[in-house]
């Protein structure tokens, strides 16, 4: 929706969800506000400045995801 909007095109984004093993559907409408749009270039900003970054950031020691498939995996 951001970029549509960089374009000039302003445009409403619709997300259907579908439970497993349930036939019903949601649907939710998703519009780009003015905060969304603020959040999102601060973190593009900081895509940026990790791509262009001569040393990859240091690592953040949380127990965030212990029930995660992958958790054994981190810091290896």
């Amino acid at each position: 929706m951001k970029t549509l909007k960089d374009k000039g095109l302003i445009r409403k984004g619709k997300i259907e969800v579908t439970e497993k093993n349930k036939q019903d559907k949601k649907t939710i409408i998703v519009e780009l506000t003015d905060e969304d749009e603020e959040e999102l270039n601060k973190i593009l900003k900081k895509i940026e400045e990790l791509v262009t970054s001569d040393k990859p950031p240091k690592e953040v020691w949380e127990n965030k995801c212990k029930k995660c498939a992958y958790y054994e995996y981190c810091f290896i």
